[in-house]
């Protein structure tokens, strides 16, 4: 690509970007070693509207909480403007249940305004999505046994594990944890044939709106795409990729428990709520693909919430 003359000229334009200043700009993304001043002045005038789509196209990944309270957080969430919130930043909370007491989890913001709209009531809060950076403390099972029988609502994980995070997480935000309508598959046919393929069979074959205020992802949330999903039923809306997997694909791979990065020797594979099979749910697994497993295996337990 051609830069006019003098790419590292002063920005005269004080509340605009020239066509000339995309240049610099442009420059400056493909040319790391360009003048450190210019990319501060052409930092500075390149107005980022405070909206979820602007904020939802760019990865920062700071501790908030250096700059900021959790209140403030929460403030900046709820009147929809995100200002200075960015996809990947993070903050740290303390939780306690019955599996694990003063557990620290660090909450990273996955996406602005996900669920906007979305549901048999519109959903019309605005949100921050929080993944966890890791895996609760606990390994957990779907089911005790390896069925899949009512789907994912009527499993083990969704009744017993999320409900007793819901409380924990309820006690740190409060009305802040928001609740909305969630599509989850609620039947399984054991003997249609899963479209997760490889000579699988049994389909989740129902769904309804459930209140809802913390759930395992779903595969398109994390990979952009079915793999093992046995039907169309396991996704319901949650049916795009979230901007933090979309940003950092290293975000898939994460160990059990804590806010240190995960190595080789710690990592975990972790449950989704889709069905594959009569017998099996998805799963990521600790090498970061994608496959299922049976549901009494016990694995990494990653849900996301919402806060606003």
């Amino acid at each position: 690509m051609n830069y006019p003359t003098g790419a590292n000229r002063e920005i005269t334009s004080l509340k605009t970007v020239t066509e000339k200043d995309k240049y610099a700009a442009d420059a400056i993304q493909l040319n790391p070693n360009i003048d450190g001043t210019l990319a501060n002045e052409v930092s500075k005038k390149v107005n980022i509207i405070n909206n979820a789509a602007a904020h939802n196209g760019i990865f920062r990944g700071i501790n908030l909480l250096t700059k900021y309270t959790l209140a403030q957080i929460l403030t900046k969430i709820s009147n929809g403007d995100f200002e200075d919130l960015y996809i990947g930043d993070y903050f740290d909370i303390t939780i306690s249940t019955e599996y694990t007491s003063s557990e620290v989890v660090r909450c990273i913001l996955a996406d602005f305004d996900y669920y906007w709209n979305c549901g048999d009531v519109p959903f019309r809060q605005h949100h921050a999505v929080i993944v966890p950076k890791n895996a609760f403390a606990i390994l957990a099972k779907m089911n005790e046994t390896n069925t899949t029988e009512g789907g994912y609502y009527n499993s083990d994980m969704c009744q017993t594990i999320m409900s007793e995070y819901n409380i924990a997480l309820n006690t740190v935000f409060g009305g802040h944890l928001l609740t909305r309508k969630e599509l989850l598959t609620n039947a399984v046919n054991a003997t249609t044939p899963s479209m997760g393929g490889a000579g699988l069979t049994g389909a989740s074959s129902g769904w309804a709106w459930y209140d809802n205020a913390i759930c395992l992802m779903s595969e398109i949330q994390v990979y952009g795409s079915k793999v093992w999903s046995s039907s169309g039923y396991d996704t319901g809306i949650a049916n795009r990729q979230l901007a933090l997997f979309r940003h950092d694909p290293s975000a898939l791979v994460c160990k059990a428990g804590g806010v240190e990065d995960a190595n080789a020797s710690n990592r975990v594979w972790w449950w989704l709520k889709n069905v594959a099979s009569a017998g099996y749910f998805a799963v990521v697994t600790n090498y970061g693909y994608s496959a299922c497993c049976g549901a009494s295996g016990s694995g990494g337990v990653r849900p996301l919430f919402l806060i606003g």
